[in-house]
């Protein structure tokens, strides 16, 4: 029996980024395991992905191209299926331009290859685009005003830090290698409106009603100027703005602070005291914070905290969105395109596709927008518009490969190979291709190649192997691709944390501290619905695997015991989530883990979902999306025996 273990990379929308070894038996994967020579991985894998062959050989798989019929989806060849988007994609460009072509996507796969190579397609088409707006765009916009970067500690720098402070995030579900690097710190401080599983060990849980973190920040820096616990000598030399900061933090008192967020006073002054005891102390601040309509506003207040006591630049303290800064080549080949383009905020699929008739072809990879996108119920109505093309590249029939006119088999991670990096830690590692594709799947590089080829597009950058095109995305960074065949490589010195020289890529060169304000969400509705992730799923990935439906196959809504009862609803109990963008049922679950007011639902099944009911209005940074900004009501639903 042929047998040998191949060096790969988990390619999900994860900070962790792991390497893993795929072991291959007479060319068939029979085990993938955690790299234990990788620094993050340490030889462990999230439970969403310890058995990622179940993935590979899953039955329900797609292995063949598959066209809408009136009776269903038929199999059809690549040839017939190429000749297909061409001819479409070609009529398109001739009657309507590019902007009439709109290519969705996003991380479903995180590889360069897979996310960035298709560009080059885009760009020769001049098709219309989408930013990154259904996921952290406001935080990152936030700190690139601030300090200049999406930067700060490495995870190499942890066992410095004296004080964690996971502040809307939960990295024991959604960064699993941050929390085995984080678990043994103490004090321990978790800020959430609900009591995550991290919540549930941490040494100090702060309960903020959603939305109200920038007014929480606010209270923590009055007491941090009260007990003079500033680094004024930091503040002089390295920022800007700071008494406009101080002026806003003295205007507002404690007990107000405590009537806006429903944090206790007296919470607010121990932890900042902690906070000042202990440097250096590292706020870790989640994605899903700023999923909210005051998101950018909430980055900002909760970052001045770092910097008012002059955390940001010190080793395993300040403030911590992300790393991402990735200094990599551009690989999408820019001179190809000749207008526009014409860009689309992802949040407002749904409208772009019944409000805006331009729009003739939608081109979906890297992600599942029927089941992912907020006002779930606008987005599938666009996707079956008669006068839309739409095409879908995925492993498995998802909501959004059902809903599509064509639908193409794609290839797992190790039927491909590409260069991964990370937006927490600093290694880079390339997934070599383990097996030949299952079936027909085909890879987003092959798909594009092809595509190029039919349309007749003649430029050599379409024709390059996946080895040139990492090559041509390491030129000029010092990275090595044969050295990364081998190893995870640390990109950057492992003695320097980012921003020690205080050098900040500012205006001033300096922090920019932005005076905090507190937009209280005056709209009015009886519950406001928040939509965190769980250790089950990746978004509305492996929703499908038997291990992983089995923990959710039941649609929670987590409700207080308090509005339980004032609503007459039980443990059990279908209930109905409704709003004016639709209604979704559930089955409530009473728990003392949200709190008054808050009703919580996991992201991302499959079907109806929460994202029935979400909103697609914007946060109030870089168009955002604002999930977590979304109203409902709710109600019992008649049991069928009643």
């Amino acid at each position: 029996m042929a047998k040998e273990v191949i060096r790969s990379v988990c390619p999900r929308d994860c900070p962790d980024v792991c390497g893993m070894l795929t072991t291959v038996e007479d060319g068939r994967v029979t085990r993938v395991q955690g790299d234990p020579q990788h620094p993050i991985t340490q030889g462990y894998l999230c439970g969403r992905f310890q058995h990622y062959e179940e993935l590979i050989y899953h039955p329900d798989r797609v292995l063949h191209p598959l066209v809408k019929t009136p009776n269903g989806h038929t199999r059809i060849s690549w040839d017939n299926a190429l000749n297909l988007m061409c001819d479409k994609f070609s009529s398109i460009l001739a009657e309507h331009g590019g902007d009439a072509i709109l290519p969705y996507h996003y991380l479903g796969h995180m590889g360069i290859v897979s996310t960035r190579f298709p560009d080059r397609l885009w760009n020769k088409m001049n098709t219309a685009r989408v930013g990154g707006e259904i996921c952290a765009m406001a935080g990152i916009e936030t700190m690139i005003r601030v300090v200049g970067q999406v930067r700060g500690t490495e995870p190499g720098h942890l066992d410095k830090t004296q004080m964690y402070i996971s502040w809307g995030k939960n990295p024991k579900e959604t960064n699993m290698h941050g929390w085995r690097f984080t678990k043994d710190i103490h004090p321990m401080v978790v800020i959430d409106p609900y009591t995550s599983d991290t919540a549930q060990a941490a040494d100090m849980h702060i309960q903020p009603r959603p939305g109200t973190d920038s007014a929480l920040a606010m209270g923590i820096g009055r007491c941090l100027v009260e007990a003079d616990a500033v680094d004024w000598d930091f503040i002089a030399k390295f920022t800007t703005g700071f008494d406009a900061v101080r002026d806003a933090f003295m205007a507002m008192s404690l007990d107000e602070v405590t009537e806006v967020t429903g944090v206790p006073a007296e919470q607010i002054r121990a932890f900042a005291q902690l906070y000042a005891e202990h440097r250096p102390s590292l706020i870790h601040l989640g994605v899903g914070l700023q999923r909210n309509f005051n998101g950018g506003e909430m980055i900002a207040a909760i970052s001045l905290l770092a910097a008012m006591t002059g955390q940001i630049g010190t080793a395993g303290g300040g403030v911590l969105y992300a790393n991402y800064d990735w200094q990599l080549n551009d690989i999408s080949h820019p001179e190809l395109r000749t207008d526009g383009p014409v860009m689309h905020n992802m949040v407002h699929l749904g409208r772009d596709l019944t409000e805006n008739a331009d729009l003739k072809a939608l081109y979906v990879y890297n992600q599942n927008p029927a089941a992912t996108v907020p006002n779930q119920n606008l987005v599938r109505k666009g996707l079956v518009r008669d006068d839309l093309f739409v095409v879908a590249h995925d492993l498995y029939m998802t909501d959004t490969m059902q809903l599509a006119d064509l639908c193409l088999p794609a290839c797992s991670f190790a039927e491909t190979p590409d260069l991964h990096l990370s937006y927490w830690h600093d290694y880079v590692n390339v997934n070599h291709q383990a097996i030949e594709p299952v079936g027909e799947a085909r890879s987003n590089y092959w798909v594009t190649r092809e595509i190029a080829r039919g349309m007749g597009y003649t430029e050599p950058c379409f024709y390059e192997s996946e080895e040139d095109v990492m090559l041509d995305a390491l030129r000029g960074t010092g990275l090595d691709l044969e050295e990364l065949r081998h190893r995870p490589v640390l990109w950057g010195d492992p003695d320097r944390t980012t921003f020690q020289d205080h050098v900040f890529s500012t205006p001033s060169g300096k922090i920019e501290l932005i005076a905090p304000t507190f937009s209280p969400d005056v709209r009015s509705a009886r519950y406001r619905l928040i939509t965190p992730k769980t250790h089950h799923l990746q978004a509305s990935q492996v929703f499908n695997l038997p291990r992983k439906f089995r923990a959710v196959k039941d649609p929670w809504v987590f409700i207080h015991p308090h509005d339980a009862a004032k609503e007459g609803i039980s443990t059990g109990d279908p209930v109905r989530l409704s709003n004016r963008r639709g209604e979704v049922d559930l089955i409530a679950h009473i728990s003392n883990r949200t709190q008054p007011g808050v009703l919580v639902s996991y992201m991302v099944r499959w079907g109806a979902n929460a994202n029935a009911v979400t909103t697609d209005e914007l946060a109030d940074v870089a168009g955002n999306s604002a999930f977590h900004s979304s109203y409902v009501d709710i109600e019992r639903l008649a049991d069928s025996a009643e």
